[in-house]
């Protein structure tokens, strides 16, 4: 059908104002009760409206007049709140608009919420996310309670939970917070570890968890042992413990029993500390410590800084943010195959740290040997510690001045590294005693270029390579030599079959295997027991690597060390870990 003359020239037009002198004039409508069908009382208060214009705000009264509740037919209807929050979302509901306060907002929202619209609810959001510092105890409490019955306040719930915890000691002096906060609430505010904050002490936390329970005694004291089992007893004053308590808690036989233990290891406490967390975490332990297995993350050179300390947690891969950096730098060098210089080990929770100076041999200029012999004079061994973020100084060992690697054998440690006037691939071995608090050369020149040990049995397997030259010279082929410290004998242990160069030894459960350079696993048979200790290469077995193998590039080192991460900082960094690439771990990039 052919299109008519007129119909070719239609154009839409339109008002953009409309719709706001539409709600302008709906609103002054209201005002001057005009048309409106239904009258709702809030309090003492009747506020005149159109059931039309409410069912279009708000989905409370959309089913309220729709659904065929007795409500749709009757001219006066009466709902919760306060006067002047209904007012507010009335004018929200004909305008779009509503003023908002730190002392009106709470109200507000909670009948936004009770009436369900959706959009007052998301303004008011936005305007409590910047105003929690403004907002009493008691308000902050009550957005809290509000929001957590709200999937679409998560972010809410989010930061004000957090606020409550770090300021728990306000709460717990607030009358409404003591009459309204359950059991469950109060567990996860002692479990938090935000709780604890540079000003507020565990005795602190334990006087506001005593006095909840006792603002209802009677109906609270059956949760007693399960709250004081999220303090860490420990760290309270001995001599405050008994009294913040009081007969009633200590009547209770296993909260006596758990102060029992505390007076029972407090001789101890100011010697063994670290110990103790490790021992006693339910009593010693701040929420904030964590122990995690010790990797070292191998920095650029170019930023001067000899390591960095990578943890493995059983769901992902951290590096410590405000980790102090080791004392004995190094200078930059321009081979991409060299170690950074530092050798680490874990020991009965503390962290050793050896090395890090420049490397004579690669010195070719005459400005950096006179760098690398000024800086034999430093010290090179170091203790971490991490109350204070801060590298103790141990006694230097003797010669080695770079690429150690240390580990620990009874009451003393070994360290295989380089000395500092090396002109060929041959380490040295030291020993440092913890008794005595000295180093001593256990052997001057070892033959060869020690890359890996490992303690089996009580020997020392150390993996190697030998050259006739210097380094630039051919590798002709892998050493492995078995050392006896207890004796004090060596032995030539190389398996008949060539290793790979890069394949290295790890230990585990006193079972030592080889994995090679394409990460299969091999047994290492090792007869220690025998004449002339040998060691002999087995078939390949399935075993997961995923543990021993290196972790974005960081250093496995055997041991775990326990810190504050408050203290030290922690981020998600991205690692080729499968169990943590399962738990949503960034695998990419840091966080």
């Amino acid at each position: 059908m052919a299109t008519s003359v007129q119909d070719q020239f239609v154009k839409q037009m339109g008002d953009p104002s409309h719709l706001s002198h539409l709600s302008s004039g709906l609103n002054q409508l209201r005002h001057q009760a005009a048309f409106c069908d239904v009258t709702i009382i809030v309090g003492d208060q009747r506020f005149p409206a159109h059931k039309a214009v409410l069912s279009c705000a708000s989905d409370y009264f959309h089913g309220m007049f729709t659904l065929g509740f007795q409500e749709s037919t009757m001219s006066e209807i009466t709902v919760p709140g306060t006067e002047e929050s209904f007012a507010q979302i009335l004018d929200f509901a004909y305008t779009g608009h509503f003023s908002l306060s730190v002392r009106t907002v709470t109200g507000i929202l909670k009948m936004a919420c009770y009436m369900n619209m959706t959009i007052a609810v998301e303004l008011c959001a936005e305007y409590l996310k910047d105003v929690k510092d403004k907002l009493t105890v008691d308000d902050c409490f009550e957005v809290w309670s509000i929001a957590s019955n709200h999937i679409s306040l998560s972010d809410v719930t989010q930061i004000y939970s957090s606020h409550i915890i770090q300021n728990f000691l306000k709460c717990v002096n607030s009358r409404v917070f003591l009459e309204n906060s359950t059991a469950s609430v109060m567990m996860e505010i002692l479990s938090d570890e935000e709780i604890e904050t540079d000003t507020t002490t565990e005795e602190q936390i334990l006087q506001g968890a005593v006095m909840w329970l006792k603002y209802d005694w009677e109906q609270r004291k059956v949760h007693a042992v399960d709250l004081l089992k999220k303090i860490r007893l420990g760290l309270v004053p001995v001599d405050r413990l008994q009294e913040i308590l009081g007969e009633e808690l200590l009547a209770i036989p296993e909260c006596k029993d758990m102060v029992k233990k505390v007076f029972k290891l407090s001789d101890i406490m100011d010697t063994a500390s670290p110990q103790l967390m490790e021992s006693h975490p339910d009593l010693f332990a701040t929420r904030n410590t964590i122990t995690a297995v010790v990797l070292v993350k191998e920095d650029s050179y170019e930023l001067g800084s000899g390591i960095s300390v990578v943890c493995v947690t059983e769901t992902a891969c951290y590096k410590l943010t405000k980790f102090a950096d080791f004392p004995s730098k190094f200078t930059y060098q321009e081979s991409d195959d060299l170690r950074n210089g530092v050798g680490i080990l874990v020991s009965d929770g503390h962290l050793y740290g050896g090395g890090g100076k420049d490397f004579a041999l690669f010195s070719t200029t005459p400005a950096r040997l006179e760098s690398h012999y000024k800086c034999l004079s430093e010290n090179n061994f170091f203790r971490y510690n991490s109350e204070k973020n801060e590298w103790n100084a141990l006694p230097p060992m003797l010669k080695i001045r770079h690429s150690p690697i240390m580990i620990q054998v009874n009451e003393c440690i070994y360290s295989i590294g380089i000395s500092e006037n090396a002109v060929a691939m041959n380490s040295v071995m030291e020993k440092y005693s913890f008794s005595r608090n000295e180093w001593e050369i256990v052997r001057d020149e070892l033959g060869f270029m020690a890359f890996n040990v490992v303690v089996v049995n009580g020997y020392l397997l150390i993996k190697g390579v030998m050259s006739h030259g210097l380094l630039t010279s051919r590798i002709e082929l892998v050493k492995v030599t078995l050392y006896k410290p207890v004796k004090d004998e060596w032995w030539d242990v190389s398996p008949v079959e060539q290793l790979e160069q890069r394949s290295y030894f790890v230990e585990v459960d006193n079972i030592c295997y080889l994995i090679t350079e394409s990460h299969k696993v091999k047994k290492v048979l090792c007869d220690c027991e025998s004449h002339r200790p040998s060691i002999m290469i087995a078939e390949t077995v399935n075993e997961d690597t995923d543990t021993w193998v290196k972790v974005d590039g960081a250093i496995g080192v055997d041991g775990e060390f326990t810190f504050d991460k408050r203290k030290l900082g922690m981020i998600p960094m991205a690692c080729d870990c499968e169990a943590h690439a399962e738990n949503g771990v960034n695998r990419d990039e840091d966080a």
